[in-house]
């Protein structure tokens, strides 16, 4: 185990049985951070948790859909009943959809995108500012995505709305926590391994590709799929442990990350 910074501090992590979530709590738990881990897929979470605490981590797992605002007010309370503060969130949870033209979005499918990537981070971000200001301080890290940047591709418009949305919801804040030593910032990663983009990948190659995507996609997505040009995850877990161990006078509002041999198709902004 590695010493420093987050000895005796407690982290909160949505999403944590798989993806971003389960290598973020990883590496938290690593660096003696005590990981609450939060997913909806109770098997795999348990799964993540054995093996977090078979290397040594402090890890406890608690099964919550952090989109339904009873399950997030408990897991909040049942959080600070056992550890008694919450220094760090990580709102990691969300759900991706490669969904077609606006005009053929069904309102089903945009609900269910706001609800997991939008209600999901207001709820659990609601709950922990309460807990922070009164403690005195902590640190809240959105994950959101290069989508809140910019539209890159055709499709996908729920998707690229809720983490508009966030994006905003995350400034405001930041703005409303800076005098209470809570410091907030949106991690907006590009194309990310995770089994959610191998599903969708999969999803696009197991049948013929969309028409609405034939001019997106290049010659090499089209032949090898997007999942092998994406960036992995440990990076993006590298980044969130860089912000928790900051010093709380530095204020970090955003930080991209983008595939180098992609940076011109994703439009990184420099």
């Amino acid at each position: 185990m590695k010493g420093g910074e987050l000895e005796g501090k407690v982290s909160v992590v949505t999403g944590g049985a798989s993806g971003i979530g389960e290598a973020v709590g990883k590496i938290l738990a690593l660096n003696s951070c005590r990981v609450v881990l939060v997913d909806i897929n109770r098997e795999r979470l348990k799964k993540v948790v054995e093996e977090i605490t078979a290397s040594g981590g402090g890890c406890r797992g608690m099964h919550a859909d952090v989109s339904d605002e009873p399950q997030v007010v408990k897991l909040f309370s049942d959080v600070m009943k056992e550890h008694g503060r919450v220094d760090i969130l990580v709102n990691s949870a969300g759900r991706d959809s490669l969904s077609p033209p606006v005009a053929e979005v069904t309102l089903a499918e945009w609900e269910k995108t706001i609800d997991a990537n939008l209600k999901a981070v207001f709820l659990c971000c609601r709950e922990a500012f309460r807990i922070m200001e009164r403690q005195g301080g902590g640190k809240i890290i959105n994950m959101g995505s290069t989508s809140a940047k910019m539209a890159s591709g055709p499709g996908h418009s729920p998707y690229r709305a809720s983490k508009h949305g966030m994006m905003g919801l995350s400034k405001n804040l930041l703005l409303e926590g800076m005098e209470k030593n809570i410091n907030v910032t949106v991690v907006n990663p590009s194309h990310v391994k995770t089994p959610m983009t191998e599903i969708i990948d999969r999803g696009l190659y197991d049948e013929d590709i969309p028409a609405y995507l034939e001019g997106w996609l290049d010659e090499k997505e089209k032949r090898e799929g997007i999942y092998e040009s994406c960036i992995d995850v440990e990076n993006v877990a590298e980044i969130v442990l860089f912000l928790a161990t900051r010093n709380s006078s530095v204020t970090i509002p955003q930080i991209a990350l983008y595939p180098t041999h992609k940076i011109k198709r994703y439009g990184m902004e420099v």
